[in-house]
C-alpha cells in the first residue's frame, strides 16, 4: 500500500516538474518579479516572452521583427527576467510600466519619452490594426484641426479631421506617437497594443509652447507637407508665424504677412489687397469661417481687417486649388478663427499707440460651449494732426471692428460653430469728401461624425459690405452708396479609405444682391440724383475630388468640380454695337427690359482639377498641376489701388464670366529632418475674358458700364524659389519670384484697341519680388526679427509729349498704356520681442514689441501723377521711418 502511495507520488513530482512554469508561480500578473530558470537556455527570447505572456496574465510588448535574432543563453540559475532581457538585449530598454506590463524598446526612442511611465497607453488592437484618437488644446478642449500625428518608428503620418480626430495604421504592439501643432508643445507617447486592454482609443491635449518660438514654422501641419501633399500651390501660415513679422505701428496683419511668401505681392505699403501670381485683387476670395469679406483691411489698407489675437490659421491656394474650392481665377484665402477656451475665462489684448485690441474667452457650459468675443478700435487722429503739413489739417481717420465665436459640442460626433463679424471705417482728408465703410457677416457651421469612414459639414452664411462717400462742397453736397450682400451655403461630405486614401463630394450655392451705385443729393444741391438697377446672381456648384495613393512613391488629388451662373431681373441690359462709336463709347442701339425674377442670363461650366506627385525619395518630391477656374463677378476700380469707391458688378450677355487655366511644376524637397526645406515651382496661367477700361472711361455711376470695359486675354507666368529654415537659435526664410503679368485686347473696332492688340504689362506686372524674413532668438524670452522686401516698380502711363497753348494750356500726349515704370520698391523693417518670464499659476503674462518700420527712411512712391503741364511729382504715403511699440498680454 505504501509503495503504491509512494509510486503516485513520485508520479505527480515528476508530471509537475514536466509542467512547472519556467517563472515561479507566485509571481503571475507582476512582471517585476518573474525569474526564469536555465530550462529556457536556446529557446528564442520571442518564444520565451509568448510563453510567459500567456501563462502569467501580464503584457510584454516588443515589436518582433526587431529582436527576433535574440536567443536565451547562459542562464546557470534563477534570474528576475527584466535584469536578464536588460543584460542579453543590447540596445533596448526593458522598462516596467505597470505590476502587469513591460516595454521593450529600442533606445533610440527612449529618449523622446523622459517620463515613460507618465507618457505610456494602452489599447486594445482592433482587426484593421488602427491607432484611433482625438486631438484637444488642453486648455479650450476644442478640437484641433490640422495636427500632424506620427509613428517615426513606422514612418507613417496622419493629420487630425475637422474634429481633431485621426486613425493611423500600425504593425507594431510598441509605438512612439508623436503630435505636433504649430505654436504648442510637441506630444510623445508610447502606445501599447494589447488584447487585454478595454480602450480602443485615445484623447490627446496639446498644451501651447512657451520654451520654443516655432514662429517661422509656416505649415501647421505634418513637417514634410511640402514635399508629401499632392496639391500645388498651397501656402499656410500660423498665428505665431505672422505675429513673429515687423509690424507697421504695432498691428499684426495676416494679410500682409502673405506677401513675404513666393507668387504673393501687394502695390504697396497701403492697399487693401494682395495679388496672386500676377492676378488683380477683385480676382481673390476671401473666407472668414466660411463667411465672405470684401475688404479685408482698415483704413485704406494700414491695418489688418483680422484680430491676430482670433486668428488660428491662414491657408492660400494660389490658383484653383482642390476641386471644393472655387469661385475665382487668382486665389482662394480661409482665414479659419479658433475656438473659444471650454475650461477658464482668459483676457488677451494689446496695447498700441495708435490702435489697442481686447479679447476675452471662456466656457459657457464647461467641456461643452465656449465662447470668444474680441474687439479693436484705433485712436489715430492724435498722429494726423502732429503732422506739421496743411493738406493734413482737419483730417480724420478711424476704425473699429468686432469679432465673436461661439462653439458647442453637442456630443462627441456632432459640434456647432457660429461666428460673426462687424467692421466700420470712415476716412477725411482735408476737407473733401468723407468716406466710411463696414463689413458685417455671419455663419453657423455643424460638422458631423459618422464613423471613422464618413464625417459631414455644413456651413450657411451671410455677408454685407456697403460704402458711403459724402461730398461736403456746398454746391455739389451729395451722397454716394454701393455695396453687395452675399448668402452662401454649403454641404460637404468627406470619404475616408482604409487610412490611406481621401475623397470629398459637396453641393453649395452663393446669391449675391450687388448695388453698383446711387447718387443722393442733399439739400440745396444741384446734383442730379443716379440709382443704378441692382443686379441679382445666383452661383450654385458641384464638386467630387479624391486623394489616391498609388504605391509609395506616386500619389495624385483629382476632381471635377461643375459651376454656373444665374443672373435675373429685375434689371435692364443696353444692346450696343463695338462698330460705331459715340465719342469713345460704342453706340448703344437698343435696351432689353428683365422683369423682377425673369432669367436673363445662365451659363455652366466644368471645371476640372488635376495634383501629381513623386516621391524621388522620403525627403524629395516632384508635382505638376492643372487647374481650371471660372468666375462671375468683376470688380470695377478707376485706382490702381482698392478703393471704397470699387464696385462689383455681375456678367451678363454683354460681359461674360472670366476663365482662368493654369499649369504648375515644381520640387520640393527637405534637408536634415525638414530643418531647411527647399522648393522651386513654375506656373503659367491664362485668363480669358479678363476685363480692362477703354481710353477715357466713366466708371462711376454709369448705367451702361459694359460699354466702357474691354474684354480680353490676360497671361502670367513665373518662377518661385524659397529657402526656408525651420529650427535653431537663427531662422527664416527667403523668399524670390520672377514673374509676369500681361494683357492683350482685341476688340472688333481697331480704334477700341489698347497698345495695337499687343500684350502689355498689366498694374499688377512686377517681374522681381525678393522677400528676406531672419530671426534670432537670443533666448527663449528674445528674439530681433528683420523683413526686408524688394520688388519691381508697378507699371504706369506717362505723358511722353506736349502741344502747348500759350503759358498755361498744355495738351498732353500719353505712351502706350503701362509703358513705363515706377521707381522701385525696397524697405527694412525691424522689431524685437521681448516676453515676460513665465511663472507657473501667474496672473498676467506678455510681451514687449518694440518695431521699426521702414527703417532707412525710404520715400517708395504711392503713386505718380502729372499736372496740366506734364510735370511729374511723386507721393510717398509711408516716406519715412515709423517706430512703435505695443504690449501684448494675456491674463
Amino acid at each position: 500500500m505504501y509503495n503504491s502511495i509512494i509510486k503516485k507520488f513520485l508520479l505527480l513530482i515528476t508530471i509537475s516538474l514536466l509542467f512547472l512554469p519556467l517563472c515561479s508561480a507566485q509571481n503571475s500578473g507582476n512582471v517585476n518579479r518573474i525569474t526564469i530558470n536555465p530550462s529556457y537556455n536556446g529557446t528564442k527570447v520571442v518564444d520565451a516572452l509568448k510563453a510567459i505572456e500567456s501563462e502569467y496574465s501580464v503584457n510584454i510588448l516588443y515589436n518582433e521583427e526587431t529582436i527576433q535574432g535574440f536567443t536565451l543563453t547562459g542562464i546557470t540559475k534563477p534570474f528576475k527576467l527584466i535584469t536578464f532581457l536588460r543584460l542579453l538585449l543590447v540596445g533596448y530598454s526593458v522598462i516596467p510600466v505597470e505590476n502587469n506590463t513591460l516595454l521593450i524598446l529600442e533606445e533610440k526612442y527612449e529618449k523622446d519619452v523622459p517620463e515613460i511611465n507618465a507618457s505610456y497607453i494602452l489599447l486594445k488592437i482592433n482587426s484593421k490594426k488602427l491607432i484611433k484618437g482625438t486631438v484637444f488644446d488642453g486648455e479650450t478642449n476644442a478640437p484641433i484641426i490640422g495636427a500632424y500625428v506620427q509613428l517615426p518608428m513606422e514612418d507613417k503620418g496622419t493629420i487630425t479631421d475637422t474634429d481633431g480626430n485621426f486613425t493611423i495604421k500600425t504593425t507594431n504592439k510598441v509605438n512612439l506617437l508623436q503630435i505636433k501643432y504649430i505654436g504648442y508643445s510637441t506630444k510623445n507617447m508610447l502606445v501599447g497594443i494589447s488584447s487585454t486592454s478595454s480602450k480602443t482609443e485615445e484623447e490627446f491635449y496639446l498644451f501651447e509652447s512657451y520654451t520654443e518660438l516655432s514662429g517661422v514654422e509656416i505649415t501647421a501641419e505634418r513637417q514634410d507637407r511640402n514635399v508629401t501633399e499632392q496639391i500645388t500651390g498651397i501656402e499656410k501660415m500660423g498665428v505665431e508665424s505672422i505675429k513673429s513679422l515687423p509690424t507697421f505701428l504695432g498691428e499684426v496683419d495676416p494679410l500682409k504677412s502673405l506677401t513675404t511668401l513666393p507668387g504673393i505681392s501687394s502695390a504697396g505699403d497701403v492697399t487693401a489687397g494682395i495679388n496672386v501670381r500676377g492676378g488683380e485683387t477683385g480676382q481673390n476670395l476671401i473666407h472668414q469661417d466660411g463667411a465672405l469679406i470684401y475688404n479685408p483691411t482698415h483704413l485704406f489698407g494700414f491695418f489688418s481687417g483680422f484680430n491676430p489675437d482670433m486668428v488660428n490659421n491662414v491657408t492660400l491656394y494660389k490658383g484653383g486649388g482642390p476641386a471644393s474650392q472655387g469661385g475665382r481665377v487668382s486665389s482662394i484665402l480661409n482665414i479659419g478663427l479658433r475656438n473659444g477656451n471650454e475650461d477658464k475665462h482668459i483676457i488677451k489684448g494689446g496695447l498700441g499707440i495708435i490702435s489697442s485690441r481686447l479679447m476675452i474667452e471662456g466656457p459657457i457650459k464647461k467641456g461643452r460651449t465656449s465662447y470668444m468675443l474680441g474687439g479693436r478700435i484705433s485712436y489715430s487722429n492724435w498722429l494726423i494732426n502732429s503732422v506739421q503739413n496743411i493738406q493734413l489739417e482737419n483730417s480724420a481717420a478711424n476704425f473699429h471692428d468686432v469679432t465673436g465665436k461661439i462653439f458647442h459640442k453637442i456630443d462627441n460626433k456632432n459640434y456647432i460653430t457660429l461666428s460673426g463679424y462687424y467692421s466700420y471705417d470712415d476716412f477725411q482728408l482735408a476737407k473733401d469728401s468723407i468716406f466710411n465703410w463696414n463689413t458685417k457677416n455671419l455663419s453657423l457651421k455643424w460638422d458631423h461624425t459618422k464613423n471613422e469612414n464618413l464625417s459631414t459639414s455644413l456651413t450657411v452664411s451671410g455677408s454685407r459690405y456697403h460704402t458711403i462717400v459724402d461730398n461736403t462742397e456746398a454746391t455739389a453736397m451729395s451722397t454716394s452708396k454701393n455695396g453687395i450682400n452675399t448668402y452662401r451655403a454649403a454641404y460637404d461630405i468627406n470619404f475616408n479609405q482604409k487610412g490611406r486614401n481621401h475623397h470629398q463630394i459637396g453641393i453649395g450655392t452663393t446669391a449675391s444682391e450687388i448695388n453698383p451705385g446711387q447718387l443722393m443729393a442733399s439739400h440745396n444741391s444741384n446734383v442730379q440724383e443716379i440709382k443704378l438697377r441692382k443686379q441679382r446672381l445666383l452661383e450654385p456648384y458641384i464638386y467630387g475630388e479624391g486623394n489616391f495613393n498609388l504605391g509609395l512613391k506616386w500619389s495624385f488629388n483629382a476632381g471635377i468640380r461643375i459651376t454656373s451662373a444665374f443672373r435675373f431681373g429685375d434689371d435692364l441690359i443696353y444692346n450696343f454695337n463695338q462698330e460705331s462709336l459715340d465719342g469713345r463709347s460704342p453706340h448703344i442701339t437698343d435696351t432689353t427690359q428683365y422683369n423682377k425674377g425673369e432669367l436673363m442670363f445662365s451659363d455652366i461650366n466644368i471645371e476640372p482639377r488635376i495634383s501629381f506627385r513623386y516621391l524621388l525619395s522620403k525627403s524629395t518630391s516632384l508635382k505638376a498641376s492643372y487647374f481650371r477656374t471660372h468666375q462671375y463677378m468683376h470688380l470695377v476700380s478707376n485706382t490702381t489701388i482698392p478703393m471704397p469707391t470699387d464696385y462689383w458688378i455681375a456678367s451678363s450677355d454683354n460681359l461674360k464670366p472670366q476663365r482662368g487655366d493654369q499649369l504648375s511644376f515644381g520640387i520640393f524637397q527637405n534637408i536634415n529632418h525638414s530643418e531647411y526645406e527647399i522648393s522651386a515651382e513654375g506656373y503659367y496661367k491664362i485668363i480669358d475674358n479678363t476685363i480692362d477700361y477703354i481710353e477715357g472711361a466713366n466708371l462711376t455711376l454709369n448705367q451702361a458700364i459694359e460699354t466702357n470695359l474691354l474684354q480680353g486675354k490676360g497671361r502670367a507666368y513665373g518662377l518661385e524659389f524659397q529657402v526656408k529654415k525651420n529650427t535653431g537659435k537663427f531662422d527664416g526664410w527667403i523668399s524670390y519670384t520672377y514673374s509676369r503679368s500681361e494683357k492683350k485686347f482685341n476688340p472688333s473696332n481697331p480704334e477700341l484697341e489698347i497698345n495695337n492688340g499687343n500684350y502689355y504689362p498689366s498694374i499688377y506686372d512686377q517681374p522681381h519680388n525678393l522677400s528676406i524674413i531672419l530671426n534670432y532668438h537670443f533666448s527663449e524670452r528674445t528674439t530681433l526679427s528683420s523683413n526686408f522686401q524688394y520688388s519691381t516698380g508697378r507699371p504706369i502711363t506717362i505723358p511722353t509729349s506736349k502741344f502747348s497753348y500759350g503759358p498755361y494750356l498744355s495738351v498732353l500726349n500719353y505712351s502706350e498704356r503701362n509703358a513705363y515704370r515706377m521707381p522701385n520698391y525696397h524697405r527694412l523693417d525691424l522689431s524685437l520681442t521681448i516676453k515676460d518670464r513665465n511663472y507657473k499659476d501667474r496672473f498676467i503674462t506678455g510681451e514687449w514689441v518694440i518695431s521699426i518700420y521702414n527703417l532707412y527712411g525710404r520715400k517708395n512712391a504711392y503713386s505718380i501723377y502729372f499736372n496740366t503741364t506734364g510735370l511729374a511729382h511723386k507721393l510717398s504715403i509711408l516716406g519715412s521711418m515709423f517706430p512703435s511699440i505695443s504690449y501684448n498680454f494675456k491674463i
